[in-house]
């Protein structure tokens, strides 16, 4: 997943997570993200596709990793969620006061990524809504203290099969 979170972005996101599953269901995905964020609804959907493959997800962040993207990130596979020493993870991108961003129903999309990020990072639900209220920006070892990655190295970690 690289650049913005588009509706296309997702969807072909989505495409290419459901024929690897299908190639290989036993065998590890590994989702390299990207992206300066996107479109909230469409996070959604990529983390409900991750949730309904049984095939073992990981998650490598090689760049800047911000707003809807951060979420899907943070949902992969626990053990195996890396960055890159240089990754940027930032919050930004959620700014409750963009009157862009006060479309309808967008409150409830981003209560939904807060709780997922909380569950994913096991950190309060509260603690992560102040993440998006302050707009918090974290390097690669403080995504690491704050439970949103689990190793901070220049390549992917794959489960042994």
């Amino acid at each position: 997943m690289r650049g913005r979170l588009t509706k296309t972005a997702a969807s072909c996101c989505i495409a290419r997570l459901l024929v690897l599953a299908a190639e290989g269901p036993a065998l590890p995905i590994i989702t390299y993200v990207d992206s300066p964020g996107g479109n909230t609804s469409e996070a959604l959907g990529i983390i409900s596709t991750m949730d309904g493959i049984r095939c073992p997800i990981v998650t490598f962040c090689s760049g800047a990793v911000s707003g809807p993207a951060l979420a899907i990130a943070t949902h992969g596979l626990r053990g195996f969620r890396v960055a890159a020493p240089t990754a940027r993870f930032s919050f930004k991108e959620f700014d409750p006061q963009n009157p862009m961003q006060k479309t309808t129903g967008y409150g409830s999309l981003l209560s939904l990524l807060a709780q997922s990020i909380a569950a994913d990072s096991r950190r309060s639900l509260a603690e992560v809504l102040q993440w998006f209220k302050s707009g918090v920006h974290f390097n690669s070892q403080e995504a690491l203290r704050n439970g949103l990655i689990d190793l901070v190295s220049t390549k992917p970690m794959l489960p042994k099969p």
